[in-house]
């Protein structure tokens, strides 16, 4: 019933946005159809059929719709914001059509062999997995169907163009947006290499230090193309602390290929920072919608009807690049709303790591080619931390299972942090301890102990000691994740077996003490850190960098 009553609404309002700018188009070019055919569309019989009789059929259909002030209002935010109603009206549509893409394949990709247990549950019943992978299909298919809504107007010169002066000129036409669509078509070719390594990942597995130059790779198109129109490569140096400057000599820096090797990590980073903050039922996409939805929030402060004017906030070349970057975030962000719809606790389906690549490559493509790439990292700080909190797992100073994350308790039905342990040096006693690493366990190194012991001051991590009295030689610690991290920061601590021993309540024998804790109550404040990362994001870009770069 609320399937039929989303598409009953979604449908005609995304059906609306997209098709009634391209009618008022045609009204508006059919008042100049008794000097010769309308420009636009190029179809005899359709542009006969609508505009050839008097009165005009289409003008008589719009007059029972809208008023006339209405269709000026249109036409008047259709030429300032070109193609935004189109990329509007395909994400409503698109919203609806990855709901019914998963609906349908989901137990083909079961039955295939792509699935999965929740390792969270009582009973880890198999879950279709890798359903990123139809909404990747929904979305390229979103962005293909937009091309002509966008690049075929009357406003372009070179579409309105008539009569016996067509050359297919390989330099284009003057006026037409080639840079910008070529932008675009670079943008889908990342996106469509990115959606297949990440297919590819989840059939065969890839080893990380495998899966780390794949963004790269994906990313090479669009470095060529912002190589080809000319993209900067200088960053500005901050006005504050003054000495920076001084000490520079100049207010800008040229970084040259440098700047290039930035953009190809930054795809690396977006693309691994979901992929590593995993391991809750919808955390992978719940994050990704957070993010998107932030920079349409970001992007959308830019449209301004009178761009390039004076008393304008901002430049025609500005409003470009986050029309640009709204073309391809607003249709990410109806088919992430899709996908978590299947994927929220309790899951229906696993996104599985086609979704993470392809989400994190249209975020790193936005800020390419949208040129505000620092802006984009900035909405990245929950990825960040996560990533710096992970990194002495990552690089082998801790060592690092195959799972980190959080265990589940089934009597109480709650999480708590999930731990790696370290060897004592006695051999019986090391022998009794569980290894979920490949690896025989070693004994906590020096550095190591350093650290664990600086995050545990920070209540990040809980660490357990061989001796307490003595607090030299680490016995376990908490995985190095965010997810971890939460539990141990709202007091949830592993009980250690010395605790275990002492209670004989049967309530008391939980594996954990402190509060209880849900996997939806975990996602909760998982959101809700990102959604105060993102109002930080906001207040640095708009505040911050006001006093910072003056």
């Amino acid at each position: 019933m609320t399937w039929l009553i989303t598409a009953a609404i979604v449908l005609p309002f995304g059906t609306v946005a997209l098709l009634l700018p391209p009618l008022l188009q045609l009204e508006a070019s059919g008042l100049s159809y008794i000097n010769g055919p309308p420009v636009w569309p190029p179809f005899a019989s359709i542009s006969n059929y609508l505009l050839g009789s008097t009165p005009q059929r289409l003008t008589a259909f719009l007059d029972y719709a809208l008023s006339e002030s209405q269709r000026e209002a249109v036409l008047y935010y259709d030429n300032a914001f070109p193609g935004l109603f189109a990329a509007f009206g395909l994400s409503c549509i698109g919203y609806h059509v990855t709901s019914l893409a998963i609906s349908e394949t989901k137990s083909v990709f079961l039955a295939r062999g792509f699935k999965g247990r929740d390792l969270l549950k009582s009973i880890p019943d198999p879950i279709p997995e890798s359903l990123g992978l139809p909404t990747a299909a929904v979305y390229m298919a979103l962005l293909f169907l937009f091309i002509p809504f966008r690049y075929f107007s009357s406003s372009l010169p070179g579409v309105s163009k008539l009569g016996n002066d067509w050359e297919g000129r390989m330099d284009g036409r003057g006026g037409f947006p080639h840079h910008e669509l070529a932008s675009f078509l670079s943008a889908l070719l990342s996106f469509s290499c990115a959606i297949v390594l990440g297919f590819l990942d989840d059939v065969f597995d890839i080893r990380w230090r495998y899966k780390l130059p794949i963004p790269v790779i994906s990313s090479i198109p669009l470095l060529m193309v912002y190589y080809a129109g000319g993209g900067g490569t200088s960053v500005v140096v901050p006005g504050w602390p003054t000495f920076l400057r001084t000490s520079i000599g100049s207010n800008i820096v040229e970084l040259g290929p440098l700047y290039y090797l930035y953009m190809s990590l930054l795809s690396t980073f977006c693309t691994n920072s979901i992929n590593i903050l995993a391991g809750i039922n919808g955390v992978e996409v719940g994050q990704a919608l957070i993010i998107s939805i932030s920079l349409c929030l970001n992007s959308a402060l830019y449209l301004d009807p009178r761009a390039g004017q004076p008393g304008s906030f901002a430049s025609k070349e500005l409003l470009r690049r986050h029309l640009l970057s709204l073309y391809l975030l607003l249709p990410l962000t109806a088919v992430c709303m899709a996908l978590f719809k299947w994927n929220r606790y309790p899951a229906k389906v696993f996104v599985g790591d086609t979704f993470c690549y392809f989400a994190g490559i249209v975020f790193s493509t936005v800020g390419i080619l949208g040129h505000f790439s620092k802006t984009v990292s900035l909405f990245f700080v929950p990825q960040i931390f996560n990533f710096v909190l992970s990194c002495p797992q990552l690089f082998g100073l801790v060592p690092n299972p195959r799972h980190r994350v959080p265990r589940f308790d089934a009597k109480s039905g709650c999480l708590y942090p999930s731990i790696q342990y370290f060897a004592g040096g006695n051999e019986d006693e090391d022998a009794k301890l569980p290894n979920t690493s490949k690896k025989p366990l070693r004994r906590a190194s020096l550095m190591a102990t350093l650290v664990l012991k600086f995050l545990s001051n920070l209540h990040l991590v809980q660490i357990e000691f061989w001796d307490p009295k003595d607090r030299r030689k680490v016995k376990s610690t908490t995985n190095l994740t965010i997810l971890n991290a939460i539990l141990v920061f709202r007091g949830v601590q592993h009980r250690s077996e010395r605790e275990a021993n002492q209670e004989k309540d049967d309530h008391d024998q939980r594996p954990f003490t402190g509060p209880e804790i849900t996997e939806w109550g975990l996602w909760v404040n998982t959101m809700v850190l990102q959604i105060m990362g993102s109002a930080v994001a906001f207040g640095i870009r708009y505040w911050v960098a006001r006093v910072v770069f003056p």
